[in-house]
């Protein structure tokens, strides 16, 4: 999930429930993920599934529920399952089941321990999911577990080192990209570290995919952000919190941003991986 959230600083996805903008958080997800570079992930991840009538599929991180409901509506399942930590998100995704006549199975759980037998499924995927857990790794080793021998695996996530802002003044951005990556923690590298991550898991035949975002146009008069991105003051107030940036370099950096969308000037630009593998 690339989207962040507009609430708490620093919260994010990571608990979506006690975060006061989850109507935002959803708004944000539906527009990322029409995101061309997010289709292109999607489409590359179908053909990796490879899903036939009657097969069993596991969402871990299923958020509002779209992708397993989109699958599940193109191929007639034996069983679809959804596992998101939050309540909100899967009320959602199961009034989203509803409107379009797809049964799916939606699950409350931990990414790391989730309640099925080894094997139950022939085919796991994870969208933007990682990025937010304290033990990606663990979670990856949940997915190849819970896909029988054979069965396809597919993760794709953000990585945040590939963040690219052309600001008017790059030290201070410099700045600013530096304390993100210090205060996100392991979530902020694994994108570009899912093919081996996958690897360690344990699954076979791994391959990696990726594919770039990138806003060139924004009217911070009448939105409070890129679309599908966070709230600039959101995504970096958590710095100030921390002591990596004062309120005056936070206001600088989003003035300095603004003006340059109003004179379209804005680049900014961010890469997201997939991965697939098979469980053994």
């Amino acid at each position: 999930m690339t989207h962040e959230t507009a609430g708490r600083p620093g919260l994010g996805f990571s608990d979506v429930d006690q975060n006061p903008m989850r109507a935002a958080m959803i708004a944000g997800m539906d527009a990322t993920g029409r995101w061309p570079a997010v289709q292109t992930l999607r489409s590359w991840e179908r053909s990796r599934l490879r899903l036939r009538p009657g097969e069993h599929l596991l969402d871990v991180g299923c958020g509002t529920g779209d992708v397993l409901v989109g699958l599940a509506a193109d191929v007639p399942l034996g069983r679809g399952v959804g596992v998101d930590a939050s309540a909100e998100m899967l009320d959602e995704a199961s009034r989203r089941a509803r409107r379009a006549g797809v049964a799916v199975e939606l699950v409350k759980g931990d990414a790391a321990k989730i309640e099925f037998p080894d094997g139950a499924f022939d085919a796991c995927r994870s969208e933007r999911t990682l990025q937010w857990l304290r033990d990606p790794d663990a979670a990856l080793r949940e997915l190849v577990r819970l896909a029988r021998p054979g069965g396809r695996v597919v993760v794709t996530d953000t990585d945040w080192r590939t963040f690219l802002v052309d600001h008017p003044d790059p030290d201070l951005a410099a700045k600013i990209l530096a304390g993100l990556a210090t205060t996100r923690g392991a979530g902020h590298s694994v994108g570009g570290r899912l093919l081996n991550l996958l690897r360690d898991a344990g699954a076979q035949q791994v391959e990696v995919a990726a594919a770039t975002h990138t806003w060139t146009a924004w009217d911070p008069d009448r939105t409070a952000q890129p679309s599908g991105f966070v709230p600039l003051r959101a995504a970096a107030g958590g710095l100030v919190e921390a002591g990596h940036i004062g309120v005056e370099d936070l206001d600088r950096f989003i003035a300095l941003q603004e003006d340059a969308a109003r004179h379209d000037r804005l680049f900014m630009s961010l890469t997201m991986f997939s991965a697939a593998g098979v469980a053994p």
